[in-house]
Formats: structure tokens, sequence, C-alpha cells
């Protein structure tokens, strides 16, 4: 008689010691098992660990198992339980009608239940359908116990909270390397830089986010409204029903609870309200002739020393000889000991931006910005292949590859836009003349970011060209002008 190629499939819902124990029985369980079967051969055994049984197309050892059956690789899959192999009644039948139909078949231990058995769907169906409650009844639980905890004051920031890190004792401490960069994005932002270009620069320095991912301009906006950041926190804002995320901003899956001082702040209160009040401005057309003024420079410069933004400042106000200055915005909060880089008057920025302009448009030089740019889109366009390849496997569905499709077609176009506008589309050649008097239309058009260091400022235009030069504010002292 030929052996029966078997397989074992676990499944364990948690990283906890307790349940990877519980793995490491299963797994112990069914080599012993078919050790002593002299009709069974064990091929292998496919184990998800520290996965939720919500979704099939979430596990990859699942996943892997079904590849493999359509490869012919066994005769028999063995699970302990129903709720081990599936909660979702539909996806269940599903899989289990495809493995049927090749010949395979699947063996529920805990249930007893062949599904080469004539009666076996409609048990299949009922014990599918009591898991998939009783994950619900689980949700529900564990709602109504953080709602509870909530009102006594515990609080948790999950995984993806950039700048802290929750300790054994539920208390959260400041990762001071991360603590820079999150005040460096609040005053970038509040000095009139946008969230695109605050992105961008996280990305070329190499600075990843808390998922070791590139920053978008929607995670920093996401950073920027969000209240933990100035030692507040709103528990109840996301809630987990049946497996899946929801948003509950309006109390509409349980109460929410505002915990003042929950924690050691990394921008001060009157930071984190600027802020959000900028925000709201940017978002409203009606309130955007009421903000506060902006200058040519507005939003432009970085400081070389600290990674902080420049800030406007007027020095002696209604006087004689007043003047317009910019100064790194750390330097002015913390003092000259928190960064060494050098002020610049507005008008030393402005006689600098006119000579180093006049030198591009009389030479020309070209940057490097757009083949990396299209190095870039090889990439994604590589991406884009492999998962057109493990849609063909059928190791996962038409649906989550066009939904990853989707996003990458996303990004590849806003790649294109920026080469089209490096290569100068949305500037008429007319625009290429020698500046005589400061013309502040021409900096949005040519200018990407202005660095400053000691003493020094680099203009990077938009093709990815710098040209620094020294600068001097002058002899000091109080004198007309």
């Amino acid at each position: 008689m030929k052996e029966k190629r078997v397989v074992a499939y676990v499944r364990v819902s948690s990283a906890s010691k307790a349940q990877l124990h519980s793995y490491e029985f299963q797994e112990a369980y069914w080599r012993n098992k078919f050790a002593e079967d002299p009709d069974c051969e064990l091929v292998t055994i496919y184990a998800d660990r520290g996965i939720s049984g919500c979704s099939m197309n979430r596990r990859p050892q699942f996943l892997a198992m079904m590849q493999d059956a359509r490869a012919d690789r066994f005769d028999v899959i063995h699970t302990k339980s129903v709720s081990r192999f599936a909660r979702n009644t539909v996806e269940l039948l599903q899989a289990v009608r495809e493995l049927r139909d090749m010949g395979i078949e699947v063996i529920f231990e805990k249930e007893q239940i062949s599904t080469l058995q004539p009666t076996s769907e409609l048990f299949l169906t009922i014990a599918a359908s009591i898991a998939e409650n009783d994950l619900e009844v689980d949700s529900q639980r564990q709602k109504w116990s953080f709602q509870r905890r909530f009102e006594n004051g515990w609080y948790s920031i999950g995984s993806g909270m950039y700048g802290y890190r929750m300790t054994g004792d539920n208390h959260l401490t400041i990762v001071p390397e991360e603590a820079e960069v999150v005040r460096w994005i609040y005053d970038m932002y509040l000095s009139g830089c946008g969230c695109p270009p605050i992105a961008d620069t996280l990305n070329k320095a190499g600075i990843q986010n808390s998922k070791g991912n590139p920053w978008r301009p929607n995670t920093i906006l996401k950073l920027i409204s969000n209240e933990k950041y100035m030692g507040d926190a709103m528990m109840g804002k996301s809630v987990n029903i049946v497996g899946r995320k929801c948003d509950n901003m309006d109390g509409q899956y349980g109460e929410r609870f505002y915990i003042e001082d929950a924690h050691e702040a990394i921008v001060s209160k009157e930071t984190f309200y600027r802020a959000q009040e900028q925000r709201q401005r940017r978002a409203n057309p009606k309130l955007v002739k009421q903000a506060h003024p902006s200058y040519p420079f507005t939003g432009m410069i970085t400081c070389g020393c600290c990674g902080s933004g420049f800030r406007h400042k007027v020095n002696n106000p209604g006087k004689k000889w007043r003047n317009d200055i910019w100064v790194c915005a750390r330097q002015e909060r913390e003092g000259k000991a928190s960064c060494e880089s050098t002020r610049i008057k507005d008008t030393v920025l402005r006689r600098k931006f006119i000579e180093v302009y006049n030198e591009f448009v009389t030479q020309r030089p070209q940057g490097d910005a757009v083949a990396k740019l299209r190095g870039e889109i090889k990439t994604l366009q590589k991406q884009e292949q492999e998962l057109a390849t493990l849609m063909l496997g059928r190791l996962i569905s038409e649906k989550d590859f066009r939904i990853e499709q989707r996003i990458i077609k996303t990004k590849i176009r806003e790649l294109q836009e920026q080469i089209q506008e490096l290569q100068r589309n949305t500037v008429s050649e007319r625009e290429f003349t020698i500046m005589t008097d400061f013309d502040e239309r021409k900096i949005p058009l040519f200018l990407k970011r202005i660095i400053i260091h000691r003493n020094t400022v680099t203009f990077r235009f938009y093709n990815g060209v710098e040209i620094t030069k020294e600068y001097t504010n002058g002899q000091p002292g109080n004198k007309p002008g």
C-alpha cells in the first residue's frame, strides 16, 4: 500500500511565550503522531506564528501550503481544529473546496471532520460560524476591557509612535535622537514648510520612520496632529472589531478618554497648538489670508548644523536701525550652545541669491536628480512585476494585487511629475534671465532648499545642483539700515 504524503498546519495568534509554547507542543504532537504510523509520510509542517486567523491572505505559510497543494506535493492536511485553520467561513469553504477538487483531504482533529465525507461542508459551516462568532465576542470583550483600563488612567501608544517607547510598567520614555527629529519637524512646519518637502528632506537624509520605511507627507501630518507629543493622550481613537481596525474618532464604537499630562512631552503645548492653528489655516482656503505674514524665503531654509528650520525675526523693530534676520529655530529656542550656525541678514541672503542665481542661469549646470528619480521608477516597476508573478502563482489574490498596484502606480506618477518639473516643463525659457534687482518670483521656480552652516550658505537648485557662498553680516553695531 502506498504511503500517504501528509502535512500538518499549525497557527498561533500571538507571539507571546504561552502561544509559542503551544506552537512547539503542536509541532511535537504531529511529528510523534506520524512517526508511529507506517502508512503515512510526514512531508512538512506549515506554521504561522503570531498571526490572526481573520484572513488567509495575511498568512504566508498557509499561502505556501496552498501553492504546494497545487504542485501535488502532498495528499492530506492535518490540523487541530477549524479555528486554527480559519475563522472566516467564506474563506474556509473556498480553500476546502479547492483542495477537495485537487483530491486533497483536510482532517480537523478536534471536530473529527474529514473534507472527503459527504456531510463535511455542513459541519464545517457550522464550526466556522461558531469560530467566527467567538472571535467577535473576544473583540467585544477586549474593547470593554480597554475602556475600563482607560477610565483608570491606563494608556497605550501601539508600536508606531515615533519618538517614544513604551516600558513594561506602562510608562512612555523619550527616544532622544527621534525626539530631535520630531522637534525639527514642528520647527519646519511652523516656519512655513509643507509636509511633502519635510518628508523629502528626511528621506534624503536617510532618516526612516518608526517602521523603518520612508516618510510620507500624510505621516508627517499625523505626527503634527498627535496630541501625545505635547504630553497628553486621547485613548480610544481606534478599536479592533472582528480583527479589523476601525476609526473611532467620533466615538461610535465606544467612549474615548482624554488624559492631560500623561507623560513627558517632546514639544510644548504652545508649539503644538500653534501647529494646529497653522494646519487649519492651510486646510481652509477662507482662512489663508489671515495667516501670519510670509517672507520670500519662508520654509526654504534649513540649518546645516542641527537640521532645524530657520525662522524670520526682526531686530530692533520700530527703530531706524531695524533689520530683518534669519535664525536657526533650535538656536533661538535653546540658546547658542545647542547649535553653532550663524544668523544671516535678509538683505545679505537676497544679495547672495542674486549672485548664485546669475551664476546658475549663465552656466546652466546639470545635476543628477533626474537619474536618481528614474532609478526609483525602475525599482517600483520591478516591484510591480514581482507582484504580478505572485498573483499569477496564486500566492496573493487579484484584489490584493490591484490594491498594491494602485499604490505603486501612484508613486511612479508622482516621480514622473517630479522629473517633468526638473526638466523645466513648468518654467519657460524667458525666465532664464540675468537678475539685477531681487525678484522673489524666481525663488520657488529655481530653488529647492537653502542650507546655512557657519558663515556659509548653500543654494540647492531644482536639478540638484548646489552652489555655496561665504557670507558676513557686516560690522556689528546699530546703524541706520
